[in-house]
């Protein structure tokens, strides 16, 4: 059963796979949760409500804060200036154009500064905050780059996706999928999995299944943080 499949085995019988490949694989239930949550196709077909989409921004906007701490963390801890500098630039993306996006977002959704700045958090984006920063701030390069690159890698499913069909009217969710479906993202993301592809396969067989249950409860949260936006 594929619960139990090694690295090692699933290249042995996946003779051209990759470390991606394998955690994806081991994921993948939690991966289809996440990446076909009905709250995603909504999105794309702007039938999400306002509502929903405001619960929705003000807690994504609550985990970016976080996630760029992470991001902190995992320049810190890069092994290479080329890795420093791809994490660097995309932290630099995360704090001015996305960041953009959410105050423009906010002001449209007639969300006041006050309603986002001092909204707490969920327990499902506490959580997905926690996996994030306690992997980038404790664990060791590896256990960040796992979960950044689940995060990522969701983002980038669904969107491109949703990304094939008309735009929504509304800008917010357009440049919303936009921003997780352009040349820059798709590169960051194609890294992120360079990346992994890199550094998991060197790892000794007790860490890559760390790793790789990092990267499984990332995926997790994802489905659940979409869950919780969902739900009234």
């Amino acid at each position: 059963m594929l619960q139990q499949t090694t690295f090692a085995l699933f290249t042995t019988e996946n003779k051209e796979a990759t470390f991606c490949d394998w955690l994806q694989a081991k994921s993948a239930e939690n991966w289809k949760q996440a990446t076909q949550h009905p709250f995603t196709i909504a999105v794309g077909n702007g039938t999400v409500s306002d509502y929903a989409y405001r619960r929705y921004l003000i807690e994504d906007y609550a985990f970016v804060v976080d996630l760029a701490s992470a991001l902190g963390y995992l320049v810190a801890k890069a092994p290479t200036m080329e890795a420093k500098g791809v994490l660097s630039a995309f932290l630099a993306q995360l704090t001015s154009a996305e960041n953009d996006y959410f105050l423009r977002s906010f002001e449209a959704l007639g969300l006041s500064k006050e309603t986002y700045e001092n909204a707490v958090a969920n327990d499902t984006t506490r959580s997905i905050a926690a996996t994030l920063l306690s992997a980038a701030g404790k664990g060791k390069y590896e256990d960040g780059l796992a979960c950044l690159l689940c995060a990522e890698w969701v983002y980038m499913d669904w969107c491109t996706r949703e990304g094939t069909k008309p735009r929504p009217d509304q800008f917010w969710l357009a440049e919303w999928i936009d921003l997780h479906d352009n040349p820059a993202f798709l590169r960051f993301v194609g890294w992120l999995k360079a990346e992994m592809n890199r550094v998991g396969p060197a790892l000794p067989a007790w860490r890559q299944r760390e790793v790789q249950e990092r990267f499984s409860r990332m995926c997790e949260l994802e489905a659940a943080f979409f869950d919780a936006v969902s739900t009234d």
